[in-house]
């Protein structure tokens, strides 16, 4: 909407947020003749898609039948439910893994998303991920770009520098708009259909982590947007929804001070400690090995070791690249010994890790390692040179929130609808608990983003 025309009285619905869900839910809105604003707190766009991989995961998908790749539904469904140890809403995770090569398919025809050529990853991921590409790294601010792009093309006016104060209710107990803080002062803005939470969760909120999950939880460095501040919980909490998963929340290593993001690339080595200690099992995810590291190091600081072999491995290149961007350091060395002196991690006790470990791999008996490594194919560690990526565990974003059924509706604590309150994306809770397969987030924040654009565009009429 150019800038000289004046904006509506009302609307059919207000999005607070201007993340992947906010954006997939404006834009769907604005197709099915929705009259939609979105409202975001910051100057600019500065949620986690920005510092998401882009990648989306999803099965079922034209991409992966035209590379004769087949990823059935009902396999991705299940394997959604066992990462999140059962405790994930079944019929929220069936509508996702229903939906997410609907939500491919809109990204790819609607948003106009170029996709890298999908190769097989570890398991839970298989060959599921659809990764996002073009000139913008890393891939969700591709990503980000494309939908902004996408709503700018159908003049949807996304407001900045407007903080969320409170929802406004209606007589039936429903939401009916949201006040907010502008540049130009106070302003009530009214929908029909309703408002959606697409905020982001909490996890840039230290005292509601600390509330939730404990002092050592927010302790730890944040590897996702520091916006990301609760306004899913501090907005819809007075409306008595219920919040579910409050403690739960996805992390993984990142380089403190650059957070340069190595992810995978535990997978492809050894964790240790300064002391020169394994205190992991290299098997887990990413996530699982974040959180055990600011639980089990005693100053949240660890190091993945690994050999020229494993460096050469794709994924790993691309994380070295990564460190190498953000000027994050990488230690390497021709010898365990001097790799240790010269990252500062106990010798004596790494080279003694390194050799057990090694002899582990070649006797096929890494499960009986303390702790044990259940890589199905443990790499081992004997190729120069050698090299050490430094790391602790971060936060990305939480699980936790308004709880949501299939239509994305909040549900309150009397199991009731809010009339008119929607959430989608890490704004949401319900459909995440312990762990995710990678990709989910972005796939889910498109899948429940689109649904609370037809949900509300119809409750509108």
């Amino acid at each position: 909407m150019a800038e000289h025309e004046p904006l509506p009285k009302e609307y059919d619905l207000i999005i607070l947020g201007a993340g992947c869900a906010g954006l997939a839910c404006a834009i769907e809105a604005a197709d099915l003749g929705g009259r939609v604003i979105v409202l975001e707190k910051m100057a600019r766009p500065s949620g986690n898609i920005l510092f998401a991989g882009g990648a989306v995961s999803a099965a079922g998908t034209r991409l992966q039948e035209a590379q004769g790749i087949r990823e059935d539904v009902e396999s991705f469904y299940k394997d959604l439910m066992e990462v999140s140890l059962q405790r994930g809403d079944p019929d929220l995770t069936r509508v996702f893994a229903r939906n997410s090569a609907d939500a491919i398919h809109w990204l790819s025809d609607t948003v106009g998303v170029q996709w890298a050529p999908i190769t097989e990853r570890l398991p839970p991921a298989k060959c599921r991920v659809h990764q996002v590409t073009g000139p913008l790294r890393p891939g969700g601010a591709q990503l980000s770009r494309d939908l902004l792009a996408a709503a700018a093309k159908r003049k949807i006016p996304l407001l900045c520098n407007v903080k969320q104060l409170e929802l406004v209710g209606d007589p039936q107990c429903g939401i009916s708009g949201v006040r907010a803080q502008a540049e130009s002062g106070v302003r009530d803005f009214r929908a029909k259909g309703g408002v959606v939470l697409a905020t982001g969760g909490f996890h840039a909120n230290r005292e509601m982590v600390s509330e939730h999950m404990g002092d050592w939880a927010s302790r730890m460095p944040y590897r996702g947007s520091r916006v990301n501040t609760g306004e899913n919980i501090t907005l819809s909490r007075p409306f008595g929804a219920r919040l579910v998963n409050m403690d739960q929340f996805h992390g993984g290593p990142i380089h403190g001070p650059t957070k340069a993001n190595p992810s995978g690339a535990v997978n492809f080595g050894i964790c240790v400690t300064r002391e020169g200690k394994r205190y992991v099992d290299e098997g887990w995810t990413y996530l699982r090995v974040g959180r055990e590291t600011a639980l089990k190091s005693a100053d949240n600081h660890a190091f993945i070791i690994l050999d020229e072999e494993a460096r050469r491995s794709p994924l790993v290149m691309d994380r070295f690249e990564r460190y190498q961007r953000a000027g994050a350091p990488i230690y390497e060395h021709d010898t365990i010994a001097d790799l240790a002196r010269k990252a500062g991690i106990g010798v004596e006790e790494l080279v003694r890790t390194v050799t057990e470990y090694n002899d582990a791999v070649q006797a096929q008996r890494t499960g009986d390692l303390i702790p044990p490594n259940t890589l199905e194919f443990p790499r081992p560690i004997r190729t120069p040179r050698f090299h050490a990526i430094p790391f602790r565990g971060g936060m990305t974003a939480t699980f936790g929130g308004p709880f949501i059924n299939v239509r994305a509706q909040v549900i309150n604590t009397e199991d009731k609808i809010i009339p008119g309150l929607y959430a989608a994306g890490n704004a949401a809770g319900g459909l995440f608990y312990g762990d995710y397969i990678v990709g989910s987030q972005l796939g889910a924040a498109i899948v429940f983003g689109r649904i609370a654009a037809a949900d509300a565009c119809a409750r509108a009429q």
